[in-house]
């Protein structure tokens, strides 16, 4: 996952990369983590120059992970978390995102 451009992208001139929207999907995940799961906080982060979401359990923060955006020219822009690389939904399943990271950090899968 590089800053400009997703895991898998080409540099095409007939097809150009989008406008790095990274950043702008990673609020809106932020934001509708912080309006429907009380229990996960999030904050914006700068790792290895790329703009993450780090994700953690308001109750007992060791509990925590980093949610990336990447973008893919046959997926489109997707969530994935960092750890691992798995992905965790497109970036229009926000709020199904939003319920996978808050069991991935609250509770071991408590929602």
């Amino acid at each position: 996952m590089g800053i400009e451009h997703g895991r898998h992208a080409e540099v095409a001139i007939d097809h150009p990369l989008p406008s790095n929207q990274r950043r702008a999907f990673l609020e809106v995940l932020h934001q509708v983590i912080k309006e429907t799961r009380p229990g996960v906080k999030s904050t914006l982060v700068l790792r290895a120059g790329c703009q993450v979401l780090f994700v953690f359990d308001a109750a007992e923060p060791v509990r925590n992970g980093e949610v990336g955006c990447d973008f893919d020219r046959a997926s489109g822009w997707t969530f994935t978390w960092v750890a691992d690389g798995s992905v965790l939904g497109r970036v229009q399943d926000v709020h199904a995102v939003a319920a996978e990271v808050s069991a991935r950090t609250s509770g071991w899968g408590r929602r």
